[in-house]
Order: C-alpha cells, then structure tokens, then sequence
C-alpha cells in the first residue's frame, strides 16, 4: 500500500508508516517519545490522492477549453489554428478520466 509520512508535534521527528489495510493495530504512535499521533486510513490517503489530481486535471482541462474557444474560432496563425481545432481530442480524454477518477473517488468514501 502506500507510505504515509507523519511528524511528532512534541518531538519534531519526522517517520514512515506503511499503510496496510488488512492490519487489526490502525493506532500510530512516535517511535522516539511515544505519543498517539492517529489511526491508518488508507481510503483517506486514496481520496486526498485522488482529489488533488482530479483539481490538476480540472486546471488543465479549464485552460485548454479556452484555448480551443479563442484559436479554434479566430483569425490566428495557422499554427494556433490546428491546435484550438484539435485540442478536442485532449479534452475528451481529460473529461474521461475526471469521471472515472470521481467514480474511482466514491467507491473509497
């Protein structure tokens, strides 16, 4: 599974939890002073994971729609104009994969 990172707010040492899921002890503790510090919660991880790609990707998506609506439709060079007119294909496969990371998402919830 995935590595979380933790930092002791007493003794500011910084440590690496493997996350195993099927594990019964989800308590964390320090290593160096002992203290409680939280549970593993691996579908947190996964949906924060997924959460900020899918906001990198709805970024992107955005700009290249504008993109495709200021070159596809206006007088440019010819260069820009293949690209606003091509771009779609980018925003398909974009539009494709936020629903399936939002699908993704919900099953972890």
């Amino acid at each position: 599974m995935l590595p979380e990172v933790f930092e002791c707010p007493q003794c500011q040492r910084q440590f690496v939890f493997e996350l195993v899921e099927g594990s019964d002890d989800r308590s964390i503790y320090c290593p160096q002073c002992k203290r409680y510090l939280g549970d593993k919660d691996v579908s947190f991880i996964l949906v924060t994971e997924i959460e900020e790609l899918s906001e990198r990707l709805r970024f992107e998506r955005d700009r290249l729609e504008k993109d495709e609506a200021i070159y596809g439709m206006t007088d440019c060079d010819a260069e820009l104009h293949v690209y606003g007119t091509e771009v779609h294909k980018v925003l398909h496969i974009l539009r494709r994969t936020l629903a399936e990371l939002e699908a993704l998402r919900q099953t972890y919830l």
